[in-house]
């Protein structure tokens, strides 16, 4: 169709853009970190310690009562490789089933049993259930008021048709706590979010961790939800928002793009972040990252190592917006044709290379912080307030950046005198 050459030409035009972008950003880094070459100067450290101290006071968020803690279930590493294997034999329980589109069997290791029930390393109780998608969505509840949109775009190469939908959901058990009937969602928002936009009606493995008092109040309910981590209700300032704003489904327009989030992502992706292996440092680890990014968007701080870097970001980030409230927020386009190939088309062609050299633009930036010699100089204004935390988790990886090199190596060389260069 006419709309679809259109959408083309954009994608070929915005793509060439971003080509441009990619050689101009390491002329643009590698000058700017000459200019300001190593960790920011003492006067800047100073100013983003002592506005941290004072933004980071916040009363810590109620934890969960006795009552509530009797099937807590985070599994340890071994526990989780058990899990793998398990989840994998609940799928084929569930495909070769033809008495029902639910299979409540589950294969151990080494026998079948007939419970729902698995036993982890940490002690406590798992429950697996297995079940068509369509059939559970609507008690499947989210708990985050933001997704970042471009990262769903991403896991959408996933689900290309139902063969592939139902594989990758196989290494996919979705995490959630029970209460009230709702099965609240505590991981995995991006793919059911890319699941629903699909359209693939695929078996779904769903994990219970946790299941709470009915009488609990649903204050109460959030307040242990947000307290351990469980829990975004933030708008795109992060300010507070209502958990009545929570969306009620996956369908992605429910959503706030959060492209913060989605940079966070693709930090990770693109080999500049790195998980560590706690828990706690992978709880909405992209999120807080993402606040990081955008609590330095105007170099408020004084952190960028160069304010061409900082410019040269602000741009790009301003591009991906407006690429997607033109090719997919604009005009209806998720309403209409759900035409899943084309968005993973634009992806792939559009909007992953102008992520990868947004992420060439913000190593200075991580860097930077990561160089920060004293912990305490490396709080996070307003980090714990949401999400708990003084200081950013994970770590940093360095030299897998051209400039970020060049920036560790290089000397700062002096201008050339005038007699040196008349001669």
């Amino acid at each position: 169709t006419r709309s679809r050459r259109r959408r083309r030409r954009r994608m070929a035009s915005v793509a060439s853009m971003t080509s441009s972008m990619a050689s101009v950003s390491a002329s643009v880094g590698g000058g700017g970190a000459r200019a300001r070459r190593g960790a920011p100067h003492a006067g800047a450290r100073a100013g983003f310690a002592s506005m941290s101290k004072s933004m980071s006071k916040s009363k810590s968020m109620s934890m969960s009562s006795g009552s509530t803690r009797r099937r807590m279930a985070m599994t340890t590493r071994t526990g989780a490789a058990s899990r793998k294997a398990l989840v994998t034999d609940v799928i084929e329980d569930a495909s070769s089933s033809t008495t029902s589109t639910t299979s409540w069997m589950i294969t151990a290791t080494s026998a079948r049993i007939t419970s729902n029930e698995e036993e982890e390393e940490d002690g406590l109780e798992h429950v697996y259930k297995s079940a068509r998608w369509f059939e559970i969505r609507d008690s499947v509840r989210p708990t985050q008021v933001a997704l970042g949109w471009d990262w769903t775009f991403l896991k959408l190469a996933n689900f290309k048709d139902f063969d592939t939908a139902q594989a990758y959901m196989a290494r996919k058990p979705v995490p959630y706590v029970s209460y009230r009937g709702q099965r609240y969602v505590v991981d995995h928002h991006h793919t059911l979010a890319a699941l629903e936009l699909s359209g693939w009606d695929v078996d779904v493995v769903m994990e219970e961790i946790f299941e709470y008092d009915a009488d609990l109040t649903e204050e109460r309910f959030w307040g242990i939800m947000e307290g351990k981590g469980w829990s975004f209700c933030w708008d795109a300032e992060y300010k507070r928002m209502e958990y009545s704003d929570i969306p009620k489904s996956f369908n992605l327009t429910a959503f706030r793009n959060d492209v913060y989030r989605s940079l966070g992502g693709f930090a990770r992706r693109y080999k500049l972040l790195k998980r560590g292996k706690m828990l706690e440092d992978k709880l909405f680890f992209e999120f807080q990252w993402g606040y990081f990014f955008w609590l330095h968007r105007n170099d408020a701080y004084a952190l960028w190592p160069s304010s061409q870097l900082q410019r040269g970001f602000d741009r790009l980030l301003k591009m991906i917006e407006q690429t997607d409230d033109s090719e997919y927020i604009g005009e209806g386009h998720l309403e209409a044709a759900r035409d899943v190939q084309d968005m993973i088309l634009l992806s792939e062609k559009v909007l992953q290379p102008l992520y990868e050299v947004l992420v060439e633009y913000i190593a200075p930036l991580a860097y930077a912080y990561q160089t920060i010699p004293a912990d305490e100089d490396r709080i996070v204004p307003g980090l714990k307030k949401r999400f708990g935390r003084e200081q950013l988790p994970g770590s940093v990886i360095t030299g897998n950046f051209d400039f970020m090199e060049e920036r560790q190596k290089s000397p700062i060389l002096p201008p050339p005198s005038s007699s040196s260069s008349s001669s």
